[in-house]
């Protein structure tokens, strides 16, 4: 009896020990920008589909006026969501050659 007591903590021992400690803060600055998974580095775990994910994608995404604007915008809500990088980032033009550029990536934890 004993020795199956034992036998059936072993597992919840194991679990306690393989949680990791919580990522350091990431500030914006910290945050890559991948356009492909292929630039990026190989473990990471995904945090969150930008503009894909949501309901309100249905409807409309946000816009932006340069890639560099979006490129931006994504690095603060990766460092909002202790995101260290943003993998498969792409930006297309809405309407015609001059409008506003809709963009999407995923917030990912380099480890």
């Amino acid at each position: 009896m004993r020795r199956t007591l034992m036998l059936a903590a072993l597992p919840l021992l194991a679990a306690g020990c393989a949680s990791q400690p919580p990522a350091p803060p990431v500030t914006p600055e910290q945050v890559s920008v991948h356009e492909s998974v292929a630039s990026a580095p190989p473990k990471y775990r995904v945090i969150k589909r930008l503009w894909i994910e949501s309901w309100g994608s249905a409807f409309g995404v946000a816009s932006y006026g340069s890639r560099q604007e979006a490129s931006d915008e994504f690095r603060q809500k990766a460092a909002g969501l202790n995101g260290n990088g943003v993998i498969n980032f792409g930006c297309y033009r809405k309407s015609g050659e001059d409008g506003p550029l809709a963009c999407n990536g995923t917030i990912v934890r380099f480890q």
